[in-house]
């Protein structure tokens, strides 16, 4: 498979080598210039992305929300995106689970699905959850889990 990772930071450290082979991973994506290589292997920027064939990327850093953001806008293909680190929200980020297993096995994939949950598994989550995912309550997790628990 064709696997980049976009970011460059601690957090990589956390999947590569524990979940994913070094030796699968072509390169690494990151929107920092004056960074080249990172783990011998070269740093592309997110609009080289466009030219390159891949099966995957696998977003390792707490900047998910901008990366999901940014890759909309390039027009990247948010099915062969693993956003590892942005289940926090009412509304998943996440669209391709089936392809989370294919890279990481079962067992990480579930644990990337459920990491975070929030108002998604209650029942009042169709008719509230939309309310509850515009605007600034989006990103509340203090509010949205004082909801789950008063309801």
């Amino acid at each position: 498979m064709n696997i980049y990772i976009w970011g460059t930071g601690r957090l990589v450290g956390k999947v590569l080598g524990e979940q994913i082979d070094e030796k699968e991973v072509k390169g690494f994506i990151d929107n920092d210039a004056s960074k080249k290589t990172f783990m011998r292997k070269k740093v592309f920027r997110p609009e080289e992305l466009l030219g390159i064939e891949y099966d995957a990327i696998l977003v390792i850093t707490i900047y998910s929300q901008e990366i999901y953001e940014q890759s909309r806008e390039l027009g990247l293909d948010l099915d062969k995106m693993i956003f590892v680190y942005a289940n926090y929200k009412a509304r998943d980020i996440n669209t391709n689970y089936e392809l989370a297993r294919k890279v990481l096995g079962e067992a990480y994939s579930d644990m990337i699905k459920n990491r975070y949950l929030l108002i998604r598994k209650n029942e009042a989550a169709e008719t509230l959850g939309r309310v509850l995912v515009s605007g600034y309550s989006e990103m509340d997790y203090v509010r949205i889990k004082t909801f789950e628990l008063v309801s």
